[in-house]
């Protein structure tokens, strides 16, 4: 099954619109919606651009109600349904279901195939959900597989479980265990995997993490079991650098090599005077020496987009990088990324949609491969939108609660009104699964280092009045 990605928070910021403070009540506000987005695809062997495109329709209040995708047949002509997800929401706005469905060509309709159904605590958290498969033949739901999350009292995850539907009962394939410090960061994180034929616990894996006084991860270091309840044995280490401005400069990669640690990659990033990351080296270990291995060069217009993304590799013939790729991005300046309204679609796609800072509305996507000495095509995307009012939260004009810096890179720094008596953070990945949720005070600081990077979105609770936003974590 392809990766789901629904927008449930994300469309807490189109109903919230600005960003501000919001009643609870109903208004009207305009947005730019995102109808479709249309790939091409340049087929070098038969010479012409192959077509798929996604549909998107949203409710009134700006929530994601359904997407599908189609592709062009160039030998008919023809568009064609490829596949379909449907949503629906319960009355706080977070995801109760997601239905997928096929494109049957023979009966030249969609086909019900599959669904998650997801669940939530009294808290809002979302403890889990469970994976359905449709049984044409007996026109019924059958179980596949379900995961199940608890929190502590601060709103952190500290369980994660996974369940598969075996012999009419829920037999446990994996299990994570959270661990966290005074602060709220994670300083150990325990996975297991069950093998059902053997009865037992193997592939064991400990995660130990160590901060700095700014709350910036130092050190991840790996832990590998050979035998359950046997001795740990380091296996991987990875540690960060900061400069002043703590920014991620330096990442070394290790392995634990007779009784030390051997670093066998080195990453080294460098910043525009706007603290965005304008390159990217990579270095490998080849015979006891450090070798280039990749660059990544950025440039950005003045609003901060993302405008060019060069890709350049290690040339073993000429002992040199030479360049692999290109990606040549435009937007219209006119209006903010939260003046749309955005869908959720697979993450290869909203990857490429959010690669690197994106503060405009996204037009255009053009990459290029290196051939032959020369640029040549290889992917165009273009994004459509059509106006949508939508009926959501109601605006207040009081001064907004300061998440920053945003991007963020491990540590996220929370700056409340003057006079607020303290605020409920909840975080979300973009698959809708709460992240955490936890009280904060003014000068709150919350460590975002195990977070992977990619977008995030937040709704916070201040004195009964909600602002929601996007996070994106470098």
């Amino acid at each position: 099954m392809k990766q789901i990605f629904n927008l449930v928070a994300l469309l807490l910021v189109s109903m919230a619109a600005s960003g501000q403070y919001s009643y609870q009540k109903s208004a009207t506000v305009l947005k730019q919606r995102m109808d479709s987005v249309e790939i091409n695809y340049w087929n070098s062997y038969d010479e012409v651009w192959e077509s798929s495109k996604y549909h998107y329709d949203y409710d009134v209040s700006g929530q994601m109600t359904f997407y599908f995708t189609t592709y062009t047949d160039n030998s008919s002509g023809d568009v064609l349904g490829e596949d379909r997800y449907e949503y629906s929401y319960n009355a706080d706005g977070s995801i109760a279901e997601l239905h997928e469905l096929n494109w049957d060509e023979d009966a030249g309709d969609w086909e019900t195939s599959r669904k998650r159904v997801y669940s939530y605590d009294e808290g809002g958290n979302q403890i889990g959900y469970a994976n359905y498969n449709w049984d044409s033949s007996g026109e019924q739901w059958t179980r596949v597989d379900s995961t199940f999350n608890t929190y502590n009292g601060e709103g952190l995850l500290t369980e994660y479980n996974g369940f598969l539907w075996q012999s009419d009962q829920w037999i446990i394939r994996y299990f994570s265990q959270y661990n966290y410090e005074q602060h709220g960061w994670l300083s150990e994180h325990y996975m297991r995997m069950w093998y059902e034929a053997d009865q037992t616990w193997k592939n064991n894996i400990k995660f130990v993490y160590t901060w700095n006084e700014q709350g910036e991860m130092l050190t991840k270091i790996r832990y590998d079991q050979e035998v359950y309840e046997g001795p740990w044995l380091e296996y991987y280490k990875l540690e960060h650098f900061y400069n002043d401005e703590n920014l991620l400069t330096t990442t070394n990669s290790a392995h634990w090599e007779t009784g030390q640690w051997a670093i066998y990659r080195t990453d080294t990033m460098s910043y525009n005077a706007d603290g965005l990351l304008a390159e990217d080296r990579g270095y490998t270990l080849v015979d006891s020496s450090m070798q280039p291995d990749f660059r990544y060069e950025y440039s950005y217009d003045a609003s901060g987009n993302l405008t060019e993304y060069i890709n350049y590799t290690w040339d073993e013939n000429t002992s040199n990088l030479v360049f692999w790729g290109k990606n040549l991005y435009s937007h219209d300046l006119s209006f903010s990324i939260t003046d749309l309204l955005l869908p959720g679609v697979d993450s290869d796609w909203y990857s490429k949609l959010f690669l690197g800072n994106i503060t405009s509305m996204p037009l255009g996507l053009h990459i290029y491969h290196w051939i032959d000495d020369s640029w040549q095509d290889y992917q165009k995307t273009a994004y459509f939108y059509s106006e949508m009012n939508v009926v959501g939260l109601g605006e207040r004009e009081l001064a907004m609660v300061r998440l920053y810096p945003n991007p963020v890179g491990d540590q996220l720094h929370i700056a409340l009104p003057e006079g607020s008596s303290g605020a409920t953070l909840a975080l979300y990945e973009i698959t809708g699964r709460q992240v955490f949720r936890c009280q904060m005070e003014e000068g709150a600081i919350l460590s975002m280092a195990n977070l992977p990077a990619g977008i995030y979105l937040y709704s916070l609770s201040v004195d009964g009045m909600i602002q929601s936003g996007k996070l994106v974590k470098r």
